[in-house]
């Protein structure tokens, strides 16, 4: 038989350990939650004028992040009926190769949809991963920095109206 002091043991170990399951399940909601938001958010587009938008990148990309990037950037061009975006990478530490191949499927996607895609501020570990990865950029519009990308832009948009007036 099992004494009131055994049976008092046992009672608050188990219920201990409920409320360590309990708080445990809580925090990881939580945690989740809370990445999800991080990565919703580190990716804004930002509109800038004339059905053109910017995608400006900071920090380490992993293949979760780049996922949403991809899918989120996609579907915010088409509702926003974006014809040019400016991503910029220059806040980008670093990239590890899916994430580089899942950047060129993202402009690719862009091309398709008939966004025009210019990239920016692209650091050279990023350009060697690229080229060591055969993706090519041939297509796309490349800058040094997002000034000279958005400087050549517009004096493109200026030319153009002048030879139209």
């Amino acid at each position: 038989m099992i004494s009131s002091a055994g049976l008092r043991s046992s009672l608050n170990l188990l219920i201990v350990t409920i409320f360590i399951e309990a708080y445990h399940q809580n925090t990881n909601k939580r945690f989740l939650a809370q990445e999800e938001v991080i990565n919703e958010l580190s990716s804004p587009l930002i509109p800038l004028q004339n059905q053109t938008a910017l995608l400006p990148l900071v920090g380490k990309i992993d293949s979760a992040r780049g996922k949403v990037i991809l899918e989120k950037t996609l579907n915010q061009c088409a509702a926003k009926e974006i014809s040019t975006l400016f991503v910029d990478l220059s806040g980008v530490l670093t990239i590890d190769e899916l994430v580089a191949e899942q950047l060129y499927h993202l402009i690719e996607s862009l091309r398709l949809t008939g966004v025009e895609t210019i990239l920016s501020g692209i650091r050279p570990e990023i350009a060697q991963i690229s080229i060591k990865l055969g993706l090519r950029f041939n297509r796309l519009t490349t800058a040094s920095s997002l000034a000279k990308a958005l400087s050549s832009t517009t004096k493109s948009n200026d030319d153009e109206e002048r030879t139209l007036l």
